[in-house]
């Protein structure tokens, strides 16, 4: 998990580390033991700002979390609207669709957004440079996470 947190942090090892820390007081509240996929509830605790979690009708939250995550590294998504949260805008969006269009923009910048099956009714996850897709793979494989690319979302 150390590993996917710096990916997470996107290798800020100031960050990493108070995530770490973080994750390891969110992992040792919960009721029972966690391993595989349910380690990432606590992650998503532990690392706040650097990841997001939005009910699944909620776009204003996910153009809001999306773009605090660009915030961290100065990008802007081209949501193809001049006011992404307009009303009139996000009427005709639903939250995976949304995660799509900003998928198109991370790309372009060298960055990926990623999301894991909350297995409920909300989208949770991250932003990583692009270059650390095959180490996120494989850590995903060895850690028994489900996790997609955001325009890929289940």
């Amino acid at each position: 998990m150390r590993e996917l947190i710096l990916l997470i942090s996107l290798h800020d090892q100031d960050a990493a580390d108070n995530y770490w820390t973080a994750f390891q007081h969110a992992l040792a509240r919960t009721e029972t033991a966690c391993e595989g996929h349910m380690l990432l509830w606590p992650l998503t605790e532990a690392i706040g700002a650097a990841g997001f979690y939005v009910e699944w009708k909620d776009t204003a939250a996910v153009v809001r979390g999306v773009q605090a995550l660009c915030d961290r590294v100065g990008l802007r998504v081209d949501w193809g609207a001049p006011e992404p949260l307009a009303a009139t805008f996000l009427a005709g969006k639903d939250v995976p669709g949304l995660m799509a269009i900003a998928q198109v923009s991370l790309q372009a910048a060298g960055f990926t957004l990623w999301c894991w099956d909350t297995q409920a009714d909300a989208y949770a996850g991250w932003m990583i440079r692009s270059a650390d897709e095959p180490v996120l793979a494989e850590l995903a494989r060895q850690l028994h996470l489900m996790i997609d690319p955001a325009d890929e979302t289940y």
